[in-house]
């Protein structure tokens, strides 16, 4: 935020200005919000993570904000689609937001999820029935049903064309 400060000082402008170039908005009470992209997802619904985090754009920042609301509290991630063909070809450039987690959230159950099954590979599925031990029923994009042990899935919490 020093920082921040500093540049918009020297340029004239608003911090606000700066941080949303920065790719940072703020929230109703002037907190940096960052949403990171992380991964991309391929048109198989495979993630891939980026090694290095990147903010997102400030006009995807603003469509994210106004999907989650300002009071969400949450580290909020981003994958980005890249499919130019198959299942998910249609959301291609789409941006999914979705919250880090270490459990398999009860609220995944029946949602269209980021899920990491055992051997760390991270899918898009929507979870169609999970057990406590880790045993689930995932849907793929292509419509396919499979067993997985999944070791984490949280729901995406919106999409962003």
């Amino acid at each position: 935020m020093e920082e921040a400060t500093q540049i918009a000082l020297f340029l004239g402008v608003p911090v606000t200005e700066v941080m949303k170039h920065a790719g940072i908005s703020m929230d109703a009470e002037g907190a940096a919000t960052r949403i990171l992209l992380a991964a991309f997802i391929d048109e198989t619904g495979t993630m891939q993570r980026l090694t290095e985090p990147r903010p997102l754009p400030a006009t995807v920042i603003e469509k994210a904000q106004l999907a989650i609301g300002h009071g969400y509290r949450k580290q909020v991630l981003a994958a980005q689609i890249r499919a130019a063909s198959g299942p998910l070809s249609i959301w291609d450039d789409a941006v999914l937001l979705f919250n880090h987690t270490d459990v398999v959230e009860p609220s995944a159950i029946g949602s269209l999820s980021i899920c990491r099954v055992r051997g760390g590979k991270q899918i898009l599925a929507k979870v169609d029935r999970a057990r406590k031990t880790g045993e689930a029923s995932v849907v793929s994009p292509a419509g396919k049903i499979e067993d997985a042990i999944l070791e984490t899935a949280t729901p995406i919490i919106a999409l962003i064309p």
